[in-house]
């Protein structure tokens, strides 16, 4: 049985089947990115100066990696091209030439991949935040590993109803002591693998037994037996090490720590003493945007800092790009815009804490706090800082060491760290599962479409330029993906 319109177009719609289904397919991830887009617009508009988290400026989040989003737009656009010349190439019947402009393709989908992982590597191990409990934020990166609690265990308790202990993953690598369990059935572990084994075997005897010793309570419930013995299993265990062990908590896991102690969120309990909770912090930028002016100066972050030096560097420039803004709206009769006094060119600086400080000579780092500028009207939005002015500040930087008790929220430039970092994250990985997919398929058409080249090219050239049309959405998409997350 022969199928209608595979390679032949339909009169009323001059369309073949593939076609129609691939319009219809390209209309509903329309309709997905256009969700994601508008969410990402009114996430945008929706933001409240001075009140919620602000939104960063795209060139200074992906700072020298902005030159790599042009790069993959610039891979994109030329692997459209060359999907639209192996489609010629197949209506001329030149295999071989379809063949290398169809490799080419997948290899720039390839290059985008591996461009994106650059760039996400980048964020995830790379960029950090801190949030103090004034909401001064520091940005730079955390050093060595020093956001996890560092601990020297002796002893752990734990439970046996639930998955394997934390505490586990989180100890040295190389670090694993003879722990001895206590009570009757002392047994001694030399490895993690012993240990998992023990558990788990463990944890069905555990469950077993509950399930005997509720089902002989209800029975003598059921019997009319007053006050019946309550189930008495034991689901819990603790070891102790025959020498202490280094613990590594992560914040996310531990739900509280003392000199000590340290609780998990799974119930286990670390006992020993806690070497060290503060975390080393290689600082760039101080961001100041969600204090109020009147209060920056007395802020918790200088205290951090404890750099008189970046501290009048940081006021000096704050100074400067005031002077600047009220040599704009002065002349003409206006207030400098609330927004602008609150936004990131006032309020967002580079710092060099422990190295040389560049400052400038005309300015003696006054603040625009001691100014008189308070209740002015929002008139405009804020203007952008350069990136060759954002460049030119990075240079040496220090690092200083954060108590974490004055850390309110601290990670990663992933899609915890805010709402942009989140849709960003969203936004791009799901664009790129589109650009792996649709290199699969041509990739597909290219291995396996020899047979239906030689039995029907006509059929093969219309299943590639379907193929085309899904990469040309992949393409179209990164050209607003590029500018909306990387340049505004």
């Amino acid at each position: 049985m022969e199928i209608p319109y595979e390679v032949t177009p339909r009169r009323d719609t001059g369309l073949y089947n593939s076609k129609l289904a691939v319009w219809l397919f390209l209309a509903s991830e329309v309709m997905l990115f256009g969700g994601l887009f508008s969410g990402y617009v009114f996430l945008r508009l929706g933001i409240q100066d001075g009140v919620d988290n602000p939104w960063p400026w795209g060139l200074n989040v992906h700072k020298g990696y902005v030159w790599l989003g042009f790069i993959n737009t610039l891979v994109l656009i030329g692997s459209s091209v060359a999907v639209v010349f192996a489609w010629v190439a197949l209506k001329e019947r030149n295999w071989r030439r379809f063949q290398v402009l169809m490799y080419g393709v997948v290899a720039c989908a390839v290059a985008f991949m591996c461009i994106k992982s650059v760039e996400y590597h980048s964020k995830l191990t790379q960029h950090h935040g801190i949030k103090l409990l004034d909401n001064s934020v520091m940005e730079g990166k955390i050093v060595d590993g020093t956001d996890k609690i560092r601990f020297e265990a002796d002893k752990v308790s734990f439970s046996l109803q639930g998955a394997l202990p934390i505490f586990l993953r989180e100890m040295a690598e190389d670090e694993f002591p003879e722990l001895t369990l206590e009570g009757e059935d002392a047994e001694i572990f030399t490895s993690k693998g012993e240990f998992s084994k023990w558990f788990y075997r463990s944890r069905r005897e555990t469950a077993s037994a509950l399930a005997t010793e509720r089902k002989r309570y209800r029975s003598e419930l059921a019997e009319g037996i007053k006050n019946p013995s309550p189930v008495s299993v034991s689901t819990s265990a603790t070891v102790t090490a025959s020498k202490p062990f280094k613990v590594n908590g992560n914040p996310r896991t531990v739900i509280a720590h003392s000199d000590s102690a340290m609780n998990y969120r799974d119930g286990s309990k670390v006992e020993g003493s806690l070497t060290s909770d503060d975390v080393v912090f290689e600082i760039h930028e101080v961001d100041m945007q969600l204090v109020m002016p009147t209060k920056q100066r007395d802020s918790i972050i200088w205290e951090v800092i404890g750099d008189e030096n970046a501290k009048k560097e940081f006021f000096t420039k704050q100074a400067k790009y005031y002077e600047t803004m009220r040599a704009y709206y002065a002349p003409r009769g206006e207030t400098i815009p609330e927004k602008m006094l609150r936004g990131h060119k006032l309020n967002l600086h580079y710092v060099h804490v422990g190295g040389d400080h560049g400052h400038d000579d005309d300015h003696s780092g006054e603040s625009h706090d001691d100014k008189e500028h308070h209740g002015e009207e929002v008139h405009t939005s804020e203007s952008k800082p350069s990136a060759s002015k954002l460049e030119k500040d990075t240079g040496h930087h220090g690092t200083i060491t954060v108590p974490r008790d004055k850390i309110k929220f601290m990670g990663n430039h992933g899609p915890r760290y805010g709402n942009y970092y989140a849709i960003y994250f969203t936004m791009t990985a799901l664009h790129g599962l589109h650009v792996i997919g649709g290199a699969l398929v041509l990739l597909y058409f290219v291995v396996f479409g020899k047979k239906m080249f030689l039995k029907n090219p006509e059929h093969l050239a219309n299943r590639v330029e379907v193929g085309g049309l899904f990469w040309h959405f992949v393409d179209l998409i990164w050209i607003f993906l590029f500018p909306i997350m990387y340049l505004l």
